[in-house]
């Protein structure tokens, strides 16, 4: 069984709060397009409206999932709450739907672009419903088992697997769709083109690396904590240097409409390789 180190729930909370940050930075906007939506005001989502309802209840879903993760880990590592292994599994079956939720609900978003014709943007919004979504909604209804049912690791590792995939079509179709629509003239340009080579590989390498990390969680071996830890290693990789590229790029503000929450792990990922127990994620 593998032992949580201090290290390892500060920065779990690291990441939890920096979900939170990234939340709270969007949900303005969301208000803006509600207010001119309601008051009839000129606005993109005006004739869009079933799209904009389920990018902010999403938005709201994945809200509540963050508090309800970090309210886990507070009654688990935090020794503040006193809770029932019950509750603490409807907890986290609710983390679990939320989140699943925030990402069903990029469903319509992927519909409305596509129907404005191919584009890449509309196949990851759908992809990423599809990865993560239908995995986490899944995985939700299979934690009451996992004291009994040994293939409820198995459905944490594919969830895992899903989420990282969401993240790959985030970030790397989001080049994509770049590259659809100005060309690839851009990507010849120095700091462009680097940061179009470090999603690629970077991010190519994270989902390649949550496959054994998937296999070894479904069979309860202790490996999978490494192939995780280097696979959050190259996603927080990846962001840091697309933040870098965004400042370098006066571009920060577009940079925040992405998954730039994931920056911590590349740290939670290197605490990660550093575990050491048994040979068992739990006990046979």
């Amino acid at each position: 069984m593998i032992n949580a180190t201090r290290s390892l729930k500060v920065l779990v909370f690291a990441v939890f709060c920096a979900m939170l940050i990234w939340i709270v930075f969007m949900l303005p906007a969301n208000f803006e397009h509600l207010y001119n939506v309601v008051l009839g005001n000129p606005d993109f989502y005006q004739g869009n409206l079933g799209m904009f309802i389920s990018s902010f209840a999403g938005l709201i879903a994945r809200f509540f999932a963050v508090i309800l993760g970090m309210a886990v880990g507070f009654a688990v590592w935090g020794g503040g709450l006193t809770l029932s292994t019950v509750k603490l599994e409807r907890m986290i079956e609710a983390a679990l739907f939320l989140e699943g939720t925030y990402f069903i609900l990029l469903f319509p978003s992927g519909l409305w672009w596509l129907g404005l014709g191919w584009n890449f943007l509309g196949a990851a919004y759908l992809l990423e419903a599809a990865c993560a979504g239908s995995t986490l909604l899944i995985l939700s209804f299979k934690i009451r088992d996992f004291n009994r049912d040994a293939s409820t690791l198995k459905w944490v590792g594919i969830a895992g697997l899903g989420y990282i995939a969401a993240l790959w079509f985030n970030s790397v179709f989001r080049w994509f769709d770049q590259i659809a629509v100005i060309g690839s003239e851009f990507l010849l340009r120095g700091a462009t083109a680097w940061g179009f080579l470090v999603s690629l590989t970077a991010m190519s390498l994270a989902v390649v690396f949550a496959v054994p990390g998937a296999y070894f969680l479904a069979k309860n071996k202790s490996e999978s904590i490494w192939w995780f830890g280097l696979s959050l290693v190259m996603i927080g990789v990846y962001y840091v240097v697309y933040v870098a590229y965004s400042v370098t790029s006066s571009n920060l503000d577009s940079a925040m409409q992405i998954d730039v929450w994931t920056l911590p792990f590349i740290a939670l990922g290197a605490v990660m390789l550093r575990l050491k127990g048994n040979k068992t994620i739990t006990e046979p």
